[in-house]
């Protein structure tokens, strides 16, 4: 086949996505899997079937779709993360909100993430996600490097935002949206009429740059051929097995999170059983699920936290809301985590000490810049990669079995939410022990 007929079957390819997309009501999640199987079949006809100069040339082109996919991912940093943290922090409405329930929502909200990072960061690295993968040419690329750990740490403050921004220097960037969104509560507690503008920009803004990132990621079935394409067409069959490894690590992190950390908090802090907690939790779990969203599964989640949880309305209704766009363990911990010790065994890079501690505060920070992002976990892993200096291409070699993970992902989410309630609850005498521990949960599950 000569190189023309090779373009025209990869063109008709991505014509049958987007017919999928426009012609019939086939879910996200399914056509990216369909662009995940049909770049597999592209890419090891080429690796196997076609000569090696007319490989090279076709190759070029896959390359084109693929890194320009990535590319693009790359243009919604600056513009997503500073937006969600601020608008995020605003929501907040005032100091004294802030300082009460928000300081021990959201320091708990932090202090899971990390977990949630190391967790991610220990199974991938057992389980050797990634190791003895060929991605061929895309692992020409060399990682950035990461110096003196106490010298990065000193560069996390933001002496210069604009520059930070330009140069793609994430934490001091984060750093700086904290601080500012902290500000602008305490302005808004003092003259909340001075800051409604801002906060009425800034929610157009990010709806904006949320139109942005959905118009982006509608991209990701293309991109997904593009790299798979390009990717298997120089390796042949001996990665694909380490995309199912990928897969059964991320479960494995999810219900290891689950079970120690979040168990483990509701009996250390509310003195209740983590079995009777996750009996008692089940409705909002299970659809969580089912519907791999935790804002499709808000409503859920506070009815749980109050009917089946016994916590307070006041708290259920500032934890869920908050939690449900703030509070992204999987997405913003374990999955990016995991990303990354997959990059770094696949393109052969060792990560420092200090590569290591990055990740973690990573995760720390990306739970603050969710704001119900589409697709969270690759935004989050996207800003993980560029900050630690590893290559972005691993994005879109995990994103076709992406959908296998998402229901353990929105699940492990949704559970960190239904804990946090019942352990702030506890904290502020709003959590009903008595009434959690005589409900009949096996007559109200019925029913759920």
């Amino acid at each position: 086949m000569s190189v023309v007929l090779w373009l025209g079957v990869f063109a008709l390819f991505l014509v049958s996505l987007i017919v999928m997309a426009k012609r019939f009501t086939i879910p996200f999640s399914v056509r990216v899997f369909v662009s995940l199987i049909l770049g597999t079949l592209f890419g090891l006809s080429l690796f196997f079937f076609a000569e090696t100069s007319v490989s090279q040339e076709v190759r070029r082109w896959t390359a084109l779709v693929g890194n320009g996919y990535v590319d693009l991912l790359r243009m919604l940093i600056i513009p997503l993360v500073p937006t969600s943290i601020i608008a995020g922090l605003l929501r907040l409405s005032n100091t004294a909100e802030l300082k009460k329930l928000g300081v021990r929502t959201i320091g708990l909200f932090l202090f899971t993430a990390t977990i949630a990072g190391i967790i991610g960061l220990v199974v991938g690295s057992l389980f050797s996600v990634g190791s003895g993968m060929v991605v061929g040419e895309l692992a020409k690329r060399e990682a950035n490097t990461i110096g003196n750990l106490f010298a990065q740490f000193r560069a996390f403050i933001p002496s210069n935002p604009v520059r930070s921004a330009s140069e793609m220097q994430m934490i001091p960037l984060v750093v700086f949206s904290v601080l500012l969104g902290v500000a602008a509560i305490t302005v808004k507690t003092k003259q909340p009429e001075k800051i409604k503008p801002i906060e009425t920009l800034l929610e157009s803004f990010l709806a904006i740059v949320m139109q942005l990132t959905s118009m982006v990621l509608s991209l990701t079935p293309y991109g997904v051929l593009g790299l798979t394409s390009y990717w298997l067409s120089s390796t042949g069959l001996s990665a694909l097995l380490q995309l199912g490894l990928f897969v059964i690590a991320m479960i494995a992190a999810c219900l290891l999170h689950m079970a120690l950390v979040y168990g483990g908090l509701v009996a250390t802090t509310a003195k209740i059983n983590p079995v009777r907690f996750f009996r008692a939790a089940s409705p909002a779990l299970l659809l969580a699920f089912s519907s791999r969203s935790s804002l499709g599964a808000l409503t859920m989640t506070i009815s749980t936290m109050k009917g089946r949880l016994k916590v307070s309305d006041r708290v259920a209704n500032f934890v869920g809301p908050l939690g449900a766009v703030m509070n992204m363990d999987a997405c913003g911990g374990i999955f990016p985590a995991m990303v990354a010790v997959f990059a770094a065994n696949a393109f052969g890079i060792d990560l420092t000490l200090s590569q290591y501690a990055l990740i973690v505060v990573v995760s720390i920070f990306a739970s603050l810049g969710s704001a119900a992002v589409p697709m969270g976990a690759t935004a989050f892993t996207i800003i993980t990669l560029t900050t630690v200096g590893l290559p972005m291409e691993a994005v879109g070699l995990v994103a076709g079995v992406d959908f296998l993970v998402d229901m353990f992902r929105t699940m492990t989410n949704v559970a960190g939410d239904l804990t946090t309630s019942v352990v702030v609850a506890n904290s502020l005498g709003e959590f009903d022990k008595n009434a959690f521990e005589a409900q009949d949960l096996k007559t109200e599950l019925a029913f759920a």
